[in-house]
């Protein structure tokens, strides 16, 4: 497992380098005396309220630091945490999201076409029997109804996730992992039209990682806006350290960008594409990003072995830079809204490449080129548009 860098360092560098597109909106390092009750404490960064812990005495959630028997034991831990002295007690807090109004739907995160990423640090260090424990996300208006849970699922003693909401599913967990074993989290949330895809990376060698993810599934529409820190099953505890909650893409481009910049769309910016993940055909981890795209606009990407340009094919206001045999990306859930914040984002599955005849899988030492094409305005009358284009040479 990495050593962690401070909450200051982490944002620094997450926002500067390559993770330049992410946007950390609060952080939690529980840097506070020890011991103490965490209840009331409103440190770090971000957020709307203080934390407050659901019981009669408030006393029940603490905050830790290595003196405690066991200690938290993940390389680099320093400082205090937090910890549940009395299980089933959760500690709640709100982040503050009035600045960041494009993830809302209707006072909620969960905004078509919009990113979340959640990071903490946990270990479970008392373990007895069937057990959970979890960053937890809730929706304020509603106590009785679990949105969807992060962490340790109940009776699996392993990292992964619980979508208790929505689909009625048995959790999903990465087989292997061990609960007791102190672990970084890292989850990328994608809310899509439909179903969110869910991402899980443990211990991952990047802040806002890339590569291919630990846990990669699909959940039911998700809307929160409230954490709670939970445990608990036969006096099972947890340990809660380095919360971090961040919105935005990675910039880590894979391709070689062209064809740029492309014609200027109605918000007044050219739509970009960039392809993020591995480079490796046979990781099959690539995933289409593009952005600068109106609010709220109808897209889908092409691709093709084959560069080119074309002017204001069939009236549209952009340029095709792709020639050749052209594939579309119009299967089911492959036409995409880009919501709130004009992003689409599309997972490729390198073994089924559209092509005119059928589908390809990429080899490696093969050439591809992606360009996304959207819908846009001229002067107040529908028309289309395209990003530019990016090619990656796979390995």
């Amino acid at each position: 497992m990495k050593a962690l860098l401070s909450i200051a360092t982490f944002a620094a560098i997450s926002m500067a380098s390559t993770s330049a597109q992410v946007t950390i909106i609060s952080t939690e390092p529980f840097d506070y005396t020890t011991p103490s009750l965490l209840l009331n404490n409103s440190g770090g960064t971000g957020w709307s309220d203080a934390w407050n812990v659901l019981s009669m005495n408030g006393n029940e959630v603490v905050v830790f630091d290595q003196t405690i028997q066991p200690p938290m034991t993940c390389p680099g831990a320093i400082g205090s945490y937090a910890g549940q002295a009395q299980e089933f007690v959760p500690a709640v807090r709100t982040p503050d999201f009035s600045t960041h109004l494009e993830l809302l739907d209707n006072g909620f995160v969960g905004a078509d076409g919009s990113t979340v990423w959640i990071s903490f640090r946990t270990q479970q260090y008392q373990v007895f029997g069937d057990s959970f424990g979890a960053l937890q996300l809730f929706q304020s208006n509603n106590d009785d109804q679990e949105q969807l849970l992060l962490g340790s699922p109940w009776a699996t003693n392993a990292w992964g996730i619980d979508d208790d909401a929505g689909t009625g599913l048995p959790p999903e967990f990465v087989a292997g992992t061990n609960a007791a074993v102190c672990a970084t989290l890292v989850f990328r949330i994608d809310h899509l039209p439909g179903d969110e895809r869910v991402r899980m990376w443990i211990d991952p060698v990047a802040d806002f990682p890339t590569t291919g993810a630990d846990l990669d599934t699909f959940i039911s529409d998700l809307r929160w806006d409230q954490i709670r820190l939970n445990s608990g099953g036969s006096g099972t505890h947890f340990f809660w350290d380095e919360i971090v909650i961040a919105k935005g893409e990675p910039t880590s481009n894979i391709g070689t960008n062209y064809c740029g910049p492309a014609v200027v769309n109605s918000t007044g910016a050219s739509g970009t594409i960039i392809a993020s993940g591995n480079p490796s055909a046979a990781a099959n981890n690539v995933e289409l990003i593009s952005s600068s795209l109106p609010n709220f606009s109808f897209g889908f990407s092409i691709v093709s072995s084959t560069t080119g340009f074309v002017m204001n094919p069939g009236g549209s206001s952009g340029n095709l830079c792709l020639s050749g045999a052209i594939g579309r990306y119009v299967g089911a859930g492959q036409i995409m809204n880009s919501g709130a914040n004009g992003t689409l984002n599309l997972p490729l599955d390198l073994t089924m490449t559209p092509q005119p005849n059928g589908f390809v899988s990429v080899q490696a030492g093969e050439s591809w080129s992606y360009q996304t094409w959207y819908r846009d305005t001229l002067m107040g009358a529908p028309t289309s548009n395209f990003t530019d284009g990016v090619t990656v040479m796979f390995q």
